[in-house]
This record gives structure tokens, sequence and C-alpha cells, in this order.
């Protein structure tokens, strides 16, 4: 896909995606603006919904928290964020983001490099140690 000089984004042009991870809006992605180098995604999600533990093994990212409460986990560590606040993420480094009150979750991810979205995403909530660390 070609590169675009520059994109306006406004609510009749977002891509929006109703995923089981949450709401997605979409403002820059390789198939959206064309750049391989650049995600940026605003997500929100409901009291009790989440991220669940996965892993970029070629992307680094910042979670950056807008509105709301947020269980955030890197690796084993867990830390409440509030609006305002966010943490970097490394490559391959096992990562949550859950819904930490009764008001919705709002928080921009912006990843990068962006060229392989579909393989950049790896679960892995359902392995050990991940699978039962949050009721520990």
């Amino acid at each position: 896909m070609s590169k675009l000089e520059g994109q306006f984004f406004t609510k009749e042009n977002t891509v929006v995606e109703d995923l089981e991870r949450g709401v997605h809006q979409w403002f820059s992605r390789p198939d959206i603006t064309g750049s391989e180098d650049l995600i940026v995604v605003q997500v929100e999600v409901g009291p009790g919904e989440g991220h669940p533990f996965h892993m970029h093994p070629d992307m680094d990212e910042v979670i950056y928290i807008v509105s709301g409460c947020a269980e955030q986990w890197l690796e084993q560590e867990s830390k409440v964020l509030q609006a305002g606040e966010s943490v970097f993420v490394s490559k391959k480094m096992v990562h949550a983001t859950f819904n930490g009150g009764d008001e919705p979750l709002v928080f921009l991810a912006i990843l990068g490099p962006g060229a392989d979205l579909e393989g950049s995403m790896v679960d892995v909530s359902e392995q050990e140690p991940w699978k039962n660390l949050r009721s520990e």
C-alpha cells in the first residue's frame, strides 16, 4: 500500500471494530494509512474486561490511559494506572491491560513498527504462569 501524505480522522471515517477485547478505534495501521511504521488505536473496555496476557514479538508499545483505571501487567508485576499515566512495553514482553474500575477504561495503544499487524500479537493467556496469575 502506498503511503498517504496525511489523513484526518473524524467520526465519519474512523475505522471502529467491536472486538472481544473491547471497542477499537483505529487511527493508524498499514491498511488504513499505508504506514508500516506506526499503529495507533484507542481501546475502550468495560468493567471486568480487558486485553489478556499477550506479547508482540517484533513491536514495542506504549499504552497511555485516557480515562478510567487500568490494572496494567508487565510480565508478573502489576500496577494500577490512572488517566494521564502510561507504560512502555518492549518487544517480547508479556503484558495485559484490564479495566480496574467500575467505569469504562479508555486507553491509547501506540505500537511500532506496524508492518505485520496480524502476526504481531501472541496470546499467552492460557499458558502458565499467565493463566492463573490474576487469581493468586
